[in-house]
């Protein structure tokens, strides 16, 4: 199997492109979701540096390599950010841009200039810490029942684990016999193929997560009282029906306990409704 590596540079912009307009679009229907809007920068800002990337040898090192790398790191860094305002945490400008200042000093170091294995170890540690960040923040937030939040952690995890092999993988496991030329390699293939895949995927499981989040919140205020938070008389109907059913399939006995407040109209005649609302959250 050979790798076309243009084709596969060609490809990722236009994929990476197309996602991060994508989420652009889904947050603009619904601009009270920021953290859409954020995952689809970071897609935008990872065209941008595999454009760079595609570069290489015809643009300085400075831009091909150690630009375009700062560039994808701040991409993961911003789907990290993503995550956290996702879950309601606040951003934090400092870690946006740490990956990409680590590298940019790191890469300065005279020893550091040749060093291939260890800038490539260097780029995969900083982009599997800032994935396994956000799955982080995804499972932080497990207390809500979003199904699509589980696989979304799984395959961030996944993703940084593969990164973070990737370069040992490439050491350890053979290359293509015909020519020695790394781009041959059948390994090269599927870990280039399995990050278009993963960038795919975890779009589509993002927006997934978003529009189950907003569903579900839309559906508890149809069921829940805002003020007190106790189920209202639609939870009531909806739960009474499904008892109903279980009771027609497995009869047992059922009961139904009503509490009344007497005389609280008086509350909010005498004090107002303010203070009678104030009442019943308590």
């Amino acid at each position: 199997m050979n790798l076309d590596v243009n084709t596969l540079f060609m490809v990722t912009i236009y994929v990476e492109a197309i996602l991060g307009l994508l989420l652009l679009f889904a947050w603009a229907q619904n601009t009270a979701v920021h953290a859409v809007a954020w995952w689809g920068f970071a897609h935008l800002l990872r065209a941008a540096s595999v454009m760079l990337f595609g570069m290489y040898g015809n643009a300085p090192d400075l831009i091909s390599i150690d630009f375009a790398n700062a560039l994808l790191f701040t991409a993961f860094a911003v789907t990290w950010t993503g995550a956290r305002v996702f879950d309601g945490r606040p951003v934090e400008p400092v870690y946006l841009v740490t990956g990409a200042v680590i590298w940019l000093l790191v890469c300065r170091l005279p020893m550091m200039t040749d060093a291939v294995e260890a800038r490539a170890l260097l780029a995969s540690g900083i982009i599997a810490a800032y994935t396994w960040l956000t799955a982080f923040e995804f499972w932080r937030g497990r207390a809500e029942p979003l199904v699509s939040r589980w696989p979304a952690i799984f395959m961030l995890f996944a993703h940084g684990a593969l990164f973070l092999l990737r370069t040992p993988l490439v050491e350890l496991l053979p290359w293509s016999p015909t020519d020695g030329n790394v781009f041959g390699s059948v390994w090269l293939t599927v870990l280039s193929f399995e990050a278009l895949l993963f960038t795919i995927s975890i779009a589509f499981i993002l927006l997934a997560m978003a529009k189950e989040r907003t569903e579900l919140r839309h559906r508890t205020a149809a069921m829940v009282d805002p003020l007190t938070g106790i189920a209202n008389r639609r939870s009531f109907l909806h739960d009474a029906g499904v008892l109903a059913k279980r009771h027609s399939a497995n009869p047992h006995p059922t009961a139904v306990l009503l509490i009344d407040l007497d005389h609280f109209k008086s509350i909010n005649d005498r004090f107002g409704h303010a203070l009678g609302d104030r009442v019943l959250e308590i």
